[in-house]
């Protein structure tokens, strides 16, 4: 073969394209590198602060959820000390941090659920705590999101009366306590409280003489709960006699002379004969207690359990 001479002019006309693909070739993969390390990384984790929570009793925990385009993912269940502390489902200290089953960078709800002793299955129970709309990455729930308990309960208020309607003996009339008002012959509800969604009931209670007693459980301000101690001819209104079926050891007409009364928000099924954390409305009896006398009932709305969430 016979060396061919390029002059320099020519030898600039035969690399300069070389070059200038070459370039090109550097430049796109640089881009395209540049592309995959901006990626935003998945969300997976949150940290929980949970405020006036109740220990769980009876197996039953407490779940955090995120709804991520009609699909819930949870997370570890846990439980509460008496202070306040979290633990895990096996009652050992934890810390606040949680990981969830998936990426929940796109939630649009996050929910707080009780859970019963069976274990969640793939969507939260309906006894539904806490609940807040995500618009950020730092949220608060609260039990007056239309998801959790369905209403505010933090400007509720109410009154009681101390009558005992479901007998003619007129000799006991300290021994009751009835969420309603009396003017002449007729009864009108005591209570204006929200309707709760479904999973939830309210219970009153009379705390006395060193014992806890239920007045019964409702769903409604004007609606009969399940009566236990008193007789069958009683007011369509929440509230109990103590005249009948006496717990073992206790001696009825009950004495009420310095009780205090309860209306707390109950999950259905509940994990507890005890009243729960989330006390509605208190209601302190004097130290002698007159039948007929009417009592107002007080809102406790700093006491409602809450949550503050920080995805990450």
């Amino acid at each position: 073969m016979v060396p061919v001479k390029l002059d320099f002019e020519e030898m600039k006309r035969f690399i300069a394209p070389l070059f200038l693909g070459l370039g090109l070739i550097l430049i796109s993969a640089g881009c395209d590198g540049d592309s995959g390390s901006s990626a935003a990384a998945p969300k997976v984790r949150m940290t929980i602060d949970a405020q006036n929570f109740t220990p769980l009793k009876e197996g039953f925990t407490y779940k955090a959820w995120a709804r991520v385009g009609g699909v819930y993912l949870s997370a570890d269940a846990f439980n509460v000390t008496e202070t306040g502390q979290l633990l895990t489902s096996g009652s050992q200290l934890r810390d606040k941090s949680f990981v969830f089953e998936g990426d929940i960078t796109d939630a649009d709800l996050i929910v707080i659920s009780i859970e019963g002793k069976t274990g969640a299955g793939e969507v939260p129970s309906q006894s539904i705590m806490l609940a807040a709309d995500v618009t950020g990455v730092t949220e608060l729930l609260t039990t007056s999101h239309s998801a959790a308990l369905g209403g505010s309960l933090s400007s509720q208020t109410g009154q009681l009366t101390v009558m005992t309607p479901s007998d003619i003996d007129t000799s006991n009339e300290a021994s009751g306590i009835w969420f309603l008002t009396v003017s002449g012959a007729t009864m009108t509800k005591g209570l204006s409280l929200p309707t709760l969604n479904e999973g939830w009931v309210y219970e009153g209670w009379i705390e006395t003489g060193g014992a806890r007693y239920s007045t019964g459980r409702f769903s409604s301000n004007t609606s009969l709960d399940t009566n236990l101690y008193s007789f069958p001819d009683s007011p369509p209104f929440p509230g109990e006699d103590f005249l009948i079926n006496p717990p073992t050891g206790v001696t009825f007409p009950l004495n009420l002379d310095g009780g205090k009364v309860l209306i707390t928000a109950e999950p259905e099924p509940d994990d507890s004969i005890a009243p729960s954390g989330i006390v509605v409305l208190t209601a302190q009896l004097p130290s002698t207690v007159v039948g007929g006398s009417v009592h107002q009932l007080v809102n406790t709305e700093l006491a409602l359990p809450t949550a503050t969430i920080s995805i990450f």
